[in-house]
């Protein structure tokens, strides 16, 4: 947990306190609203606090800025959870 990431579509910029599985996909929970994301729709952040300015970049970056973050979330889904209620019955 504690990855600090975008929603690009409203500009939500938070920290992940919370990854869960709902109905086979995973979701984040950003700290700055409690809200949950689709955290294949969420891109890594600098900061919390600052204001986010564009910046043009090739699409090569910003796959590998996707992919990176896709990694550090797979990490915290692994790490964060014991998987206890999976396969439950």
């Amino acid at each position: 947990m504690g990855a600090v990431v975008r929603y690009p579509r409203t500009g939500t910029t938070g920290k992940v306190v919370r990854i869960e599985e709902i109905d086979g996909r995973r979701y984040a929970e950003i700290d700055s609203t409690g809200l949950y994301y689709r955290v294949d729709e969420l891109i890594g952040a600098e900061k919390t606090n600052e204001k986010v300015e564009r910046e043009e970049r090739s699409l090569e970056e910003y796959l590998k800025e996707h992919r990176e973050l896709q990694e550090q979330l797979e990490e915290v889904w692994e790490v964060g959870t014991d998987r206890s209620c999976e396969g439950g019955g």
